[in-house]
């Protein structure tokens, strides 16, 4: 048992080693005028489905097998490593520091009730045998399990373990699954623990990584201000089950699409949003909230509908407000790959239908 946990502790800990690696050459491309290890990570994650989107749909519409995927992806995740140690070396020093500081003088009270805010989410996660939505774990869970035994890329009906005549179309340009099965086959995972315990996982600890950095903006970054944020919306999350907060998602089904939907994506286009106030003209959040958007698609495709709402809300009255077209030029540049995921989600769910070969 104390072995099997170990693996489990490794298997996450490379997870977000591989996050906080695709997010520290991307800030590298277009940096951000103060460093933190919480947002490098959490943009990480985002570039990193956005990479392997682009490079499992092709596979997945040409019917490939998942071991070419695999093989694919396990290149890419080796060479990414190495370009990221050879180009944050000479910063290597000053992470470290950065995160020693984080565990001396005052701050060290706040870090630590971070800590063990994020760890006890995580552990009652894991601990709550409840399952709320059947049809949809079933679907994650039998997607992914299908495809890593019959070495395919979603061609079998995750309920039934039959071959589809065509792909579905409601989730062919959805990867998220197709990633579990990648992972399990590279990591020799089961589906069920890497969906159930690392995916869970992963998006609990981003979700208060999210939130820890909204409330460093809003208190003007105070990091015990921040922490104590995150203990309330702990205890709303824990006391409350209404659509009106994150705790159905968060606190039952951490790990599906939906999910991450409504933990991280709508939050983290929230943060970049706030942080665009404070310089409207600059162009680094802009970026930041496009990789967002860009990675959004393959996690979860009712992002193509959501996040166009979202962004209306933000941009179009700071548009008004500030007076600007730039502003609006900006906000059109967000919207426009929503638009056209759209347009090509209509088109293979209604006109293009891609055969298995049955």
């Amino acid at each position: 048992m104390m072995i099997q946990l170990l693996i489990l502790a490794g298997v996450l800990l490379l997870y977000f080693f591989f996050y906080y690696a695709f997010g520290a050459l991307a800030v590298r491309l277009v940096p951000a005028s103060d460093f933190s290890f919480a947002r490098t990570t959490i943009l990480g994650f985002f570039v990193y489905h956005f990479l392997f989107t682009v490079l499992a749909l092709p596979m997945k519409v040409l019917l490939w097998p998942l071991s070419r995927l695999s093989a694919v992806w396990a290149i890419v995740l080796i060479l990414v490593s190495i370009l990221f140690f050879i180009t944050e070396r000479k910063n290597f020093g000053s992470r470290l520091a950065c995160l020693r500081s984080l565990f001396t003088g005052q701050q060290k009270y706040s870090t630590c009730v971070l800590l063990i805010l994020i760890a006890a989410q995580v552990l009652l996660f894991n601990l709550n045998d409840e399952t709320y939505a059947i049809w949809d774990q079933s679907y994650y869970l039998g997607d992914t399990a299908t495809s890593l035994y019959t070495n395919t890329l979603s061609q079998y009906n995750p309920y039934t373990g039959k071959l589809l005549d065509y792909l579905n179309p409601e989730y062919l340009l959805e990867t998220y699954q197709n990633h579990g099965a990648v992972m399990c086959q590279l990591l020799h995972l089961h589906p069920m623990v890497e969906n159930m315990t690392v995916m869970a996982s992963v998006v609990i600890i981003l979700y208060q990584c999210i939130m820890y950095e909204i409330g460093r903006f809003l208190f003007h970054g105070n990091r015990a201000k921040s922490t104590l944020m995150l203990a309330f919306l702990w205890l709303l999350n824990f006391f409350s089950f209404n659509l009106f907060t994150a705790a159905e998602f968060l606190i039952i089904r951490p790990s599906e699409g939906k999910t991450i939907l409504a933990v991280l994506i709508i939050p983290a286009l929230l943060y970049c949003f706030l942080k665009t106030l404070l310089n409207p003209e600059g162009k680094t959040w802009w970026v930041y909230s496009f990789l967002v958007i860009l990675g959004s698609f393959g996690l979860n495709m009712s992002s193509i509908f959501m996040i166009p709402f979202e962004l209306t809300a933000f941009y179009l009255p700071l548009a008004l407000h500030k007076k600007q077209l730039r502003i609006v030029v900006r906000y059109v540049i967000l919207i426009l790959p929503c638009m056209l995921m759209a347009a090509l989600y209509m088109l293979t769910k209604n006109h293009i239908l891609i055969y298995t070969g049955k």
